[in-house]
C-alpha cells in the first residue's frame, strides 16, 4: 500500500507520469508503482493506452529523449533542472556520472517527489556517483534562482527544462531568460529546453483527451506557444541567446513505437508527426 500522499500530486503530473510509465523512460514505471498499487496501476495503464492517442504517447517520450540526446553526457560538472515534475533524469545521470545535479520544482511538488526518490533509492539499492539534490525553486524568482546556483561547486552549469515555457506569458518567459542568461554569462554552460512549441496544427496533440484539453485551455497553453520557429529564434536572440544545437525526433529511442508496429507506418510518416515542437540547446551570445 502506498504511503505517499497521492492527492498532493497535481492531476497533470499524475497523467504525465502514467504516460511515461508506459515507456522505458528511467524510473517512470517504478515511480508510478509507488503511487498506485499493482492492480490499480495495471488498470490505469490499460485505460490510458486504450484512450490516449499513440501520437500523444510518442510526443512525451520524444520530448524526454530529445533532451537526453542534447544533454548526455553533460560535459559540464553542474546540472540544474527547473520545473522538473516527475522526471527522474537527475537520479539516472547521477547513478552513471560524478556530476552535481540539482532537481528543482515548486515546494509542494518537490516535497512529494523527495518521498518518491527516497523510496526508489531504498527499493532499488541505488548508489549515486555524483551529488543529487532535490530543492524547492520558483525559477522566476531571481534571488532564489541565484541562491540555488550558488550552491554548485565552481564551473559551468547546464540548465534543463521540459514542460514549462508554454505555461508562461511573454514577460514571464523574459524573466526566466534573464535569470538563466545571468547565470550562464557568469559561469558558462548552456540551456536545454524541450519547450519550443508552435501554435496551431500541433499534430502530437491532435487527439488530446477531454481532461487534458480542458487543462490546456484553462492555462491558455495554445496562446503561449510560439508563432513559428523563426519567431522563437527571434525571441531568444532578443534575450541574448543563440542556438547551439537542435533535436527534433529521437526516433531510435522511442519505446512507444511498439504501439504502432502492427500499423506498418513508414518512418518518414512518423517523423512528420513531430514538426511543431523542437528541443533547443541555447548558449549566451558571444
Amino acid at each position: 500500500m502506498r504511503s505517499i500522499d497521492f492527492n498532493a500530486i497535481s492531476p497533470s503530473a499524475r497523467g504525465l507520469l502514467l504516460t511515461k510509465a508506459i515507456t522505458t523512460i528511467p524510473f517512470a514505471t517504478e515511480a508510478a508503482a509507488l503511487l498506485w498499487d499493482a492492480d490499480q496501476l495495471k488498470n490505469r495503464i490499460r485505460e490510458k493506452v486504450s484512450k490516449e492517442s499513440f501520437i500523444w504517447l510518442l510526443h512525451f517520450e520524444n520530448r524526454y529523449r530529445t533532451i537526453d540526446s542534447l544533454l548526455t553526457p553533460p560535459g559540464v560538472p553542474n546540472v540544474l533542472e527547473i520545473a522538473s515534475g516527475f522526471s527522474f533524469r537527475g537520479l539516472q545521470l547521477c547513478s552513471q556520472s560524478a556530476i552535481n545535479y540539482f532537481d528543482t520544482d515548486l515546494p509542494d511538488s518537490i516535497a512529494t517527489k523527495q518521498q518518491v526518490v527516497d523510496k526508489l533509492i531504498e527499493q532499488h539499492h541505488l548508489e549515486t556517483k555524483g551529488t543529487y539534490r532535490l530543492m524547492p525553486l520558483n525559477a522566476l524568482d531571481t534571488a532564489a534562482f541565484n541562491a540555488v546556483v550558488d550552491q554548485f561547486p565552481p564551473g559551468p552549469v547546464a540548465i534543463v527544462n521540459e514542460g514549462l515555457l508554454m505555461y508562461l506569458d511573454e514577460p514571464e518567459k523574459r524573466q526566466l531568460c534573464a535569470n538563466i542568461h545571468a547565470v550562464l554569462t557568469k559561469r558558462g554552460g548552456y540551456w536545454i529546453t524541450g519547450d519550443i512549441y508552435l501554435k496551431k496544427g500541433d499534430r502530437e496533440h491532435a487527439h488530446t483527451n477531454p481532461t487534458a484539453a480542458a487543462f490546456l485551455a484553462m492555462h491558455n497553453v495554445e496562446e503561449k506557444k510560439f508563432d513559428s520557429f523563426k519567431a522563437a529564434t527571434d525571441f531568444f536572440t532578443s534575450c541574448g541567446f543563440s542556438i547551439a544545437a537542435k533535436e527534433v525526433v529521437a526516433y531510435d529511442q522511442l519505446s512507444a513505437l511498439r504501439f504502432i508496429e502492427h500499423r506498418n507506418i513508414p518512418e518518414e510518416v512518423v517523423r512528420s508527426w513531430f514538426t511543431s515542437r523542437e528541443t533547443w540547446k541555447l548558449v549566451v551570445e558571444p
